[in-house]
């Protein structure tokens, strides 16, 4: 068992029947879990800042070309390259990530190892420049969401999850629920806001693979197509509201943006799909 599982496995085989503890230790996906970097920690990417482009590229914007996009992030993925996770990321190069002010719209470029590029100024006011962030990483478990598409494949149902393992009881005099002490857990290993690469996202209505597999058209849960579709998908990176950087996009919202596997693959970041979820 590899090391970012071994304290999940303990506390999932502790609380749930030895079957159902199984199946949900099976489903862990490493993540890249991202946070402020200190003195001396690997910088593997950061918020806001202005964004390093290539000579030749003009800054993203709307399709009409008259109000730019905001620059949000950078990840360096030869940096990532030294951290387990559960996505095919670039060996090399950088990822940049630009979104308009309300998060409605995106785009991410991926600029290839050894592409010159220099720090452009934001073309209008109406690009908001963050305060820059500098982010260090860590690989930890990250695990479904209890209306993730991914609990059908091992537990039939989402029903029968609920049933198995969020609803399974843990102390009869109490009413205390397997659900309630994997928040603690959860909260208990956290310090700073979520951001993240890879792994399951933290869906604060649903999961960007159900959000993405739905926009592409196959139905919703219970339709084998919608199923199919889902898994194709995965998390690119997940930007939590983050005071530090001036990131608050109003009521609690996170950005998540998803990929399919194989635009992953053949590095076409073209067709991402941008979630914003708020409390």
């Amino acid at each position: 068992m590899k090391d970012w599982m071994i304290d999940f496995a303990e506390f999932a085989r502790e609380e749930l029947p030895a079957e159902s503890a199984e199946r949900l230790i099976g489903l862990l996906r490493p993540a890249i879990r991202l946070s402020a970097a200190e003195d001396g920690e690997i910088v593997v990417g950061r918020l806001g800042g202005l964004p390093k482009l290539p000579d030749d590229m003009a800054w993203p914007s709307l399709a009409d070309g008259c109000r730019p996009m905001s620059f949000l992030a950078e990840l360096d993925c030869g940096e990532l390259a030294r951290y387990e996770v559960d996505i095919a990321l670039p060996g090399t190069g950088t990822l940049l990530f630009f979104a308009t002010t309300d998060a409605r719209q995106s785009q991410v470029i991926y600029v290839p190892h050894g592409i010159a590029v220099a720090e452009r100024p934001a073309p209008d006011d109406h690009a908001t420049v963050y305060a820059e962030l500098p982010l260090a990483a860590v690989t930890e478990p990250s695990w479904p969401e209890r209306d993730h598409p991914a609990l059908v494949d091992v537990f039939g149902s989402l029903e029968e999850a609920e049933e198995r393992v969020w609803h399974h009881v843990l102390d009869e005099d109490t009413g205390e629920t397997f659900d309630q002490q994997l928040t603690l857990f959860e909260d208990g290993g956290r310090d700073g806001p979520p951001h993240q690469v890879g792994g399951y996202s933290d869906g604060l209505q649903s999961p960007i693979e159900a959000v993405a597999a739905h926009a592409a058209g196959t139905g919703w849960y219970g339709d084998p197509a919608f199923q199919e579709e889902a898994r194709q998908w995965v998390t690119l990176l997940q930007v939590a509201e983050d005071t530090r950087a001036g990131m608050i996009w109003g009521d609690g919202a996170w950005l998540i943006w998803g990929i399919r596997k194989d635009h992953l693959a053949a590095r076409d970041f073209s067709k991402v799909h941008l979630s914003v979820q708020g409390h």
